[in-house]
């Protein structure tokens, strides 16, 4: 395994909307090792997404996990490892909530977003299966970031105030 570069807000591809993959390209596991890598990476990196264009890899495609250690600081549930190929998503309801989000492509900033707390996500498994699931909370908030990601958006576009981006960590 590898770990992969990380595009940083300002490379182009982030503002792209990535193409979608052949199904018989993820049914064939032309792409496992890649989101072995992008897992890998995002490990490394201490996120919990990664999305193709933020390897620099303009294609729909996202892996995420939620570790022990981020569940407990957050008090959320723990997820494991996973990917998604060609995912949209669409809102359950009208219910946001906002909460603090950053980004692996923005390093040490992050800032208040608010996302909808529950939304439907289509798209493929690892095996190429279709995947129809409904989410909320902070998975549903991971997922719709990355789904933006694909789309050509970073958080930053979805803050209703800049007042709230920070730093993350003292330089």
């Amino acid at each position: 395994m590898a770990i992969l570069k990380v595009a940083r807000l300002g490379h182009p591809v982030l503002r792209q909307k990535a193409s979608d993959v052949e199904l018989k390209d993820i049914k064939a596991g032309k792409f496992d090792a890649l989101v072995d890598d992008m897992i890998e990476t995002m490990h490394e990196y201490e996120g919990v997404g990664l999305a193709g264009p933020q390897i620099h890899m303009p294609l729909r495609i996202f892996v995420f996990e939620v570790q022990e250690r981020v569940a407990k600081r957050r008090g959320v549930k723990q997820i494991g490892a996973g990917v998604i190929f060609n995912a949209a998503y669409e809102p359950i309801g009208t219910e946001t909530i906002s909460d603090w989000e950053g980004c692996l492509s923005v390093p040490f900033l992050g800032g208040e977003v608010a996302r909808y707390q529950r939304v439907r996500l289509r798209g493929f498994d690892h095996d190429g299966d279709p995947m129809d699931v409904e989410v909320e909370d902070f998975t549903a908030r991971i997922f719709q970031h990355e789904v933006d990601h694909t789309d050509g958006h970073v958080y930053l576009d979805r803050m209703p105030d800049l007042r709230t981006l920070a730093y993350t960590m003292v330089l």
